[in-house]
């Protein structure tokens, strides 16, 4: 015969469940001597350079693949420009593989009546030819063109084969710290399942600081007045701007093209140009440009944004197809996230400015330069335009140190740069390079008492061979 729970029974349900379900769900801790947080372009050369130099290094992502912007947002083309030994490496690694990267050279450069750039892969040229952007006339400009799951798989590969613990579909949620110390911080998977690190150093490279900007760090975003670093093409009332936001698709030649479905006029409001490029011409990729104004990732928040922009890269393929070159291409996809050229930067111990990125290595005296690059100051979006530099500058490495911090370092796009010098420095090659050096800082000091502060500089551009 059934019997009807009593009270007490009732009452001890009610108290163990809610017991046993936080039991079985409970944090897993994992301690480690450096945790990178996030697995762009920056915390691969982090990740990959502090495990080499002995670091036990756990890197968290929250995609389900390496390489951000790079993979997930196929911006697998590498402008001209200085690089690293470890992109040359995942360079030459790819180049083993079929049809997986190629040196591509302009073809098409943009006119009024078809306002794109082209690169397709040349086996003409080199590596070394997309070395260099600064003086170089754009007709002998070279990118490098990766197709962006190989790109993934290379970057993943590397990471694993130096010991790293990969923590894939994993966001950061929250940081304990004191007196400037992270302690620990909590991650959170897709599955529901959460991590507890506990790390000696801790490097941010989320693209957005979003780990600085838990740990209370100061931060800047948009524009800057010329009041604030004296820089010469600053305005003296900064607006609320930042660098548009593009949002790639990939597009293949076919036999039986199918016009795109024409979009709504409320979809149409988009700047009408393209970067396009291709490691053959049977598969391109197509760069929006500005797309997307900047402030709406703020202003709307990221799945707003990434809406209103899928609806805006549908319309902008839409006209891109009335260009006769295009007319024989089908879309194929449409990248799983948008290309953020900007957002929040952390103040630390050194701004980089425009007075850097113009003044050049010849006329820079920084002790601690520990990356070079050489892009032009090119802001999407507002009329800015692009304005091409004499030659390559220096990074130095009090960029990567947070003010008010001890053991933290940021290694990406949203490190010590005022709005201007951001729009150069931000790129994939010189973020895995400030994560190169970043990682090998880390694990001095991880060795040490985790103070990023005491390690030398001087000596870590040496270590670079800068």
């Amino acid at each position: 015969m059934l019997r009807t729970p009593s009270l007490a029974s009732w009452r001890f349900i009610f108290l163990a469940v809610p017991f046993l379900i936080f039991t079985a769900v409970q944090a897993r801790t994992i301690d480690c001597d450096v945790c990178v947080v996030g697995g762009g372009s920056g915390g691969f050369g982090a990740a990959l350079s502090a495990a080499r130099a002995g670091a036990n290094v756990v890197l968290v992502e929250k995609l389900d693949r390496i390489g951000g912007t790079s993979t997930a947002g196929f911006v697998s083309n590498w402008e001209p420009g200085p690089g690293c030994s470890f992109a040359r490496e995942l360079y030459d690694r790819l180049a083993k593989e079929e049809h997986a990267v190629a040196v591509a050279p302009r073809t098409h450069n943009y006119t009024p009546e078809e306002p794109y750039g082209l690169c397709l892969g040349d086996p003409r040229y080199s590596y070394d030819d997309s070395l260099r952007r600064a003086g170089v006339p754009l007709d002998r400009q070279c990118s490098v063109v990766m197709k962006p799951e190989a790109l993934a798989a290379a970057m993943e590969a590397l990471l694993r084969e130096a010991g790293v613990q990969i923590l894939l579909n994993t966001a950061f949620q929250r940081v304990e710290l004191s007196d400037g110390l992270i302690r620990h911080i909590t991650c959170s998977s897709n599955t529901g399942e959460t991590t507890l690190i506990q790390a000696t150093v801790f490097i941010d490279a989320t693209g957005d600081v979003t780990l600085c900007r838990e740990a209370g760090c100061e931060v800047m975003l948009g524009e800057e007045g010329r009041d604030k670093f004296n820089e010469p093409s600053a305005p003296d009332t900064p607006r609320r701007f930042l660098n548009a936001i593009s949002l790639c698709y990939r597009i293949v030649k076919t036999d039986t093209p199918a016009p795109p479905v024409p979009p709504a006029a409320s979809e149409e409001r988009f700047g009408k140009s393209a970067f396009i490029y291709g490691i053959h011409d049977r598969e391109l990729i197509v760069n929006t440009l500005a797309l997307t104004p900047g402030m709406d990732l703020v202003d709307k928040g990221y799945d707003e944004m990434l809406a209103a922009s899928r609806k805006r890269a549908a319309a902008h393929w839409a006209w891109l197809w009335t260009l006769p070159a295009f007319q024989g291409y089908t879309l194929e996809d449409v990248a799983p996230m948008p290309g953020i050229r900007e957002s929040y930067r952390v103040v630390t111990d050194y701004i980089l400015t425009e007075q850097d990125v113009r003044a050049g290595l010849a006329s820079q005296t920084h002790h601690d330069m520990i990356a070079v690059a050489d892009h032009a100051l090119d802001i999407h979006g507002g009329g800015h335009g692009t304005k091409e530099l004499g030659g390559p500058y220096g990074i130095p490495y009090r960029c990567l140190l947070p003010r008010n911090t001890k053991n933290l370092l940021v290694a990406c796009r949203g490190a010590g740069f005022s709005h201007i010098a951001a729009s150069s420095c931000r790129l994939s090659r010189t973020m895995i390079a400030l994560g190169h050096a970043a990682g090998i800082a880390a694990a001095e000091a991880a060795a040490k008492d985790g103070g990023v502060r005491a390690v030398d500089g001087a000596g870590l551009a040496r270590a670079l061979e800068f």
